[in-house]
């Protein structure tokens, strides 16, 4: 397996619980969906993941690594296999297009001459040919959201989380950008994608987690898509 949640937990200081007792594994290359209302715990779960939090309780395993056992000096190692798309964005803002994609290659030691047509590409695969020279305080909204999936995307990573990454797109790019994710399953990566779009979800024919109050009350699976257009 890919990921693997057994009795996941994660409660806050003030006692609000996010995730009660979430099990799942999913399998290395899966497409998944988690979905659900505002506050049903789709982002702390990716955050789990990204070890930008820690559970309260449970066990989480990615790629047959026990989350638990990564301390702080691991975490720059293990985020190198990550490709990251955060609803804010969080982008450079001092540094060009370019080097904000450019980003996780220089991190992981690819050669500059590598660096600049996979830049490129990736840029114009999300709509923003030309742009590299372009701040993100230059962009819109939804460009920067583009940015971010670029950046996200470029380095093939092991392991993709999007957190609501077509939110300000409008329907036709947010198929296109899907269709994008689509691609990098193919070529491995394993990808989770929280997100409210349900319509587009259903399009897409992929397994969803649904998440309600912080539980996974189910977990559709492409044939039961296909059943209900049938």
């Amino acid at each position: 397996m890919s990921i693997r949640f057994e009795l996941v937990s994660k409660r806050y200081a003030e006692g609000r619980e996010a995730l009660v007792d979430i099990s799942f594994e999913i399998g290395y290359g899966e497409m998944v969906y988690v979905t659900g209302h505002s506050g049903a715990g789709k982002s702390t779960l990716l955050k789990l993941l990204a070890l930008i939090e820690r559970p309260s309780e449970g066990y989480i395993e990615v790629f047959s690594k026990r989350l638990a056992d990564v301390r702080r000096r691991g975490l720059p190692a293990y985020r190198r296999r990550l490709g990251l798309v955060f609803q804010d964005h969080r982008l450079l803002l001092d540094r060009s297009a370019f080097d904000n994609v450019a980003l996780p290659m220089r991190l992981d030691g690819v050669a500059e001459a590598d660096i600049a047509p996979r830049v490129s590409r990736a840029l114009e695969q999300v709509g923003l040919g030309g742009r590299e020279p372009a701040l993100p305080g230059e962009l819109s909204t939804g460009e920067q959201q583009r940015l971010g999936i670029a950046r996200a995307m470029v380095g093939i990573p092991d392991l993709l989380l999007a957190d609501e990454p077509t939110g300000n797109l409008d329907p036709k790019l947010a198929a296109e950008i899907m269709g994008l994710f689509v691609e990098l399953k193919e070529q491995g990566t394993t990808v989770i994608i929280a997100s409210h779009d349900l319509p587009l979800i259903q399009r897409m024919r992929k397994r969803t987690l649904v998440l309600d109050r912080g539980r996974m009350i189910d977990d559709f699976r492409p044939e039961d898509w296909y059943g209900r257009d049938g």
